[in-house]
């Protein structure tokens, strides 16, 4: 039984090449990112957005309302699809299906497989089967316009930012103070697999030099050759910015291990302790 609206767009979480995509509970995580605390100060689902159960494939619905009233939070929704292969239905149309007593989509998808299985058995010449290239890694700065690709990653990083519009919010800020955001992006995808946060600093201590605020991967741990790529681009800005040193502040925790080894690796040291006091 479908349970979604007919003027709701379904994310399936089924990939074109009609794989389950995972983790399992994917919808509840893209739904979470967009939820927020009700009057009962519980944490609820946006209005909007929702996860549903249909052929016993995990889906998240996107009310249609939602372009209107946040295009960002929604081409958010929809570049995380288009980034990760999978199919966007339009839930109308799955219901119509339904009603003519239609083939189900994932029959009809099978059924294709098998047909376009059968015809490659029956073609005289066969194809060899080159590997899978790697895919080809775009780094750049993200302009103003862009910020909302760098979300994903450092949501993973600081998750108490749960809503993208608040997050673009407080990048704003930060960028009048001078944030500025470097963005690694993979060929096809629109969403920065790799996202580097920093700025231009003049202190007593260090004189002029760049700092690194935030560093992190949707892919972890962090790869090498994206973290040296990094770099190799933090270098060149620091140079050109006449820049003496680079610094970096990272978290205590057993869990920044690896981003620890990745610093110490390409040539970063120990230099100082950094204290907090948090205020009531």
């Amino acid at each position: 039984m479908l349970i979604c609206n007919p003027y709701e767009i379904v994310i399936q979480g089924m990939t074109n090449n009609n794989k389950r995509f995972r983790p399992s509970d994917w919808a509840e995580r893209l739904c979470g990112i967009l939820s927020s605390f009700d009057q009962g100060h519980r944490l609820s689902y946006h209005q909007w957005v929702r996860p549903i159960l249909i052929d016993n494939i995990r889906c998240v619905a996107v009310d249609r309302k939602l372009e209107e009233i946040s295009s960002t939070a929604f081409n958010f929704l929809m570049d995380f699809a288009r980034d990760n292969d999978l199919r966007i239905l339009d839930c109308k149309a799955l219901l119509e299906e339904r009603e003519h007593k239609l083939i189900k989509l994932t029959d009809a998808v099978s059924q294709k497989n098998t047909e376009a299985a059968q015809t490659q058995l029956n073609t005289v010449h066969t194809e060899i089967e080159t590997e899978p290239q790697p895919p080809v890694n775009q780094l750049r700065e993200l302009t103003p316009a862009e910020t909302g690709s760098a979300f994903a990653a450092l949501h993973l990083l600081h998750p108490n930012i749960r809503d993208i519009v608040q997050f673009q919010d407080l990048v704003k800020i930060q960028q009048a103070e001078g944030y500025r955001l470097l963005g690694i992006f993979e060929e096809g995808k629109q969403n920065a697999v790799a996202i580097c946060g920093f700025r231009i600093v003049t202190n007593f201590a260090a004189g002029r030099h760049l700092h690194i605020d935030d560093l992190t991967s949707i892919h972890l741990p962090m790869a090498d050759d994206k973290i040296s790529q990094i770099f190799t681009e933090l270098k060149t800005i620091a140079t050109h910015e006449h820049c003496s040193s680079i610094h970096a502040d990272s978290s205590i925790s057993s869990d920044s291990s690896n981003i620890h080894h990745l610093y110490l690796k390409n040539g970063f040291t120990l230099c100082s302790h950094k204290f907090s006091l948090k205020l009531d």
